[in-house]
């Protein structure tokens, strides 16, 4: 953890709180090192504090997204207080063996969990905890972290760190592109191409994520890649390869495909009970390794 004190403003008003990063940090953006230090402040204002110098590294205005190196200091010039570390959630045994359960690949550095649908991976409005405290609660480990994220609704493979510096390395593996991840997806209708690729930009208007032919109006670049797996009478399995991440990216580009997926009404899909879009295979070249889970029942299909 950083070291932090408070200080007097110009004024004498205790409104300065200084951090000293540690190692723990080095490499972490700035924007979400204050967001993880306070979590009650907006990300709103905490751009807005970064934007007009309220929050500095070593004397100087930074952007949001530098990258803070060990022993830089941050001053935040603001009637802030630093969030105090949250208690672990209690869970019945139950409820521990069935997170055990979950995890699927484990070392020192890293855990691999199977998310079943319907879970959030972090509590947040609407639910009080999700499957970041329930493995943090587990393996009695509070600075575990996922790397990456999953849909509320999506089930499969999401890869957590244990430590802060594995949790900086895996990211940076993950904005590198050195991992692989693979979904298995059931959309409606039959695809007649055996491969095809979409490439679009991805644009979040109100609640949904909107799709553009070109990257106008602050539109990020997505592309996936496909195959077919199995053609049935009225929908078909495809194989999918994210070669970036953006949030709903398969979502939206299968709906604007034509066969949007199985379960995800929010793009026009049928109705399921579960949204049929299940990540079930991620390759870490640089740890040698490659995790894959079987295809849950509520994929299979008789015809």
């Amino acid at each position: 953890m950083s070291v932090w004190n408070l200080a007097e403003d110009r004024k004498g008003v205790a409104a300065v709180v200084q951090f000293v990063i540690t190692s723990d940090y080095h490499d972490s953006r700035l924007d979400k090192f204050i967001r993880k230090t306070f979590r009650d402040v907006t990300l709103t204002s905490i751009y807005r504090f970064i934007r007009k110098g309220r929050i500095r590294v070593n004397g100087r205005k930074r952007k949001p997204g530098y990258r803070l190196q060990e022993h830089d200091i941050v001053h935040v010039h603001a009637l802030i207080t630093p969030t105090c570390p949250r208690d672990a959630i209690s869970l019945t045994p139950q409820q521990k063996q069935q997170t055990l359960d979950w995890i699927v690949f484990e070392d020192d550095d890293l855990v691999v969990c199977n998310k079943p649908p319907g879970l959030a991976m972090h509590r947040g409005s609407g639910h009080e905890y999700g499957l970041l405290e329930m493995v943090q609660a587990a393996l009695h480990n509070p600075e575990l972290t996922f790397v990456h994220r999953i849909d509320r609704a999506t089930s499969g493979l999401v890869a957590g760190a244990k430590s802060r510096r594995s949790a900086r390395e895996l990211s940076a593996m993950f904005r590198r592109h050195d991992i692989a991840k693979y979904y298995m997806v059931m959309v409606g209708g039959v695809v007649n191409e055996e491969q095809f690729t979409i490439t679009s930009f991805l644009k979040k208007e109100e609640s949904r994520i909107v799709e553009q032919e070109t990257d106008s109006h602050g539109a990020k670049k997505a592309v996936s890649q496909f195959s077919v797996v199995h053609r049935y009478k009225t929908c078909t399995l495809l194989n999918a390869r994210l070669l970036t991440g953006r949030t709903h990216q398969l979502r939206v580009q299968l709906a604007g495909y034509g066969h949007p997926i199985v379960g995800d009404v929010k793009y026009g899909g049928q109705r399921a009970a579960y949204m049929l879009l299940f990540s079930h295979r991620l390759v870490i070249d640089a740890r040698g390794l490659d995790v894959q889970a079987p295809l849950p029942l509520f994929f299979k299909r008789k015809s």
